[in-house]
């Protein structure tokens, strides 16, 4: 039973593990397969910040055509959705690495 039940939690692992390397892959831009101290990928500025967010929504709109498994969402009202919620000001002063920020948020 103990030999079972090691058998089945290798294939859980495997499964978990081959399916991140999949999504990274898929989803990552630029992503080389190769991970270093397990990061996959930098974002430096904020454009690449939003070359990132728009490549993986532009994946997630072609998986189905361009994943070689079952992956894909076909139900109706769901899917992808993204949600952003900042500070309406803040400013940061270098000096003395002060921030001021006012609280109210904005989604």
């Amino acid at each position: 039973q103990l030999v079972f039940f090691g058998l089945s939690n290798q294939l859980v692992v495997s499964f978990k593990e081959e399916n991140t390397v999949a999504f990274k892959h898929l989803f990552l831009k630029g992503y080389s397969g190769t991970d270093e101290d397990d990061y996959s990928c930098s974002i430096y500025t904020q454009q690449d910040a939003y070359d990132s967010i728009f490549y993986v929504i532009n994946q997630y709109r072609h998986l189905k055509n361009i994943s070689l498994g079952t992956l894909g969402y076909e139900h109706e009202e769901s899917g992808l959705k993204i949600c952003k919620q900042q500070y309406k000001r803040g400013t940061m002063l270098p000096s003395n690495d002060t921030l001021n920020i006012d609280v109210s948020t904005e989604t």
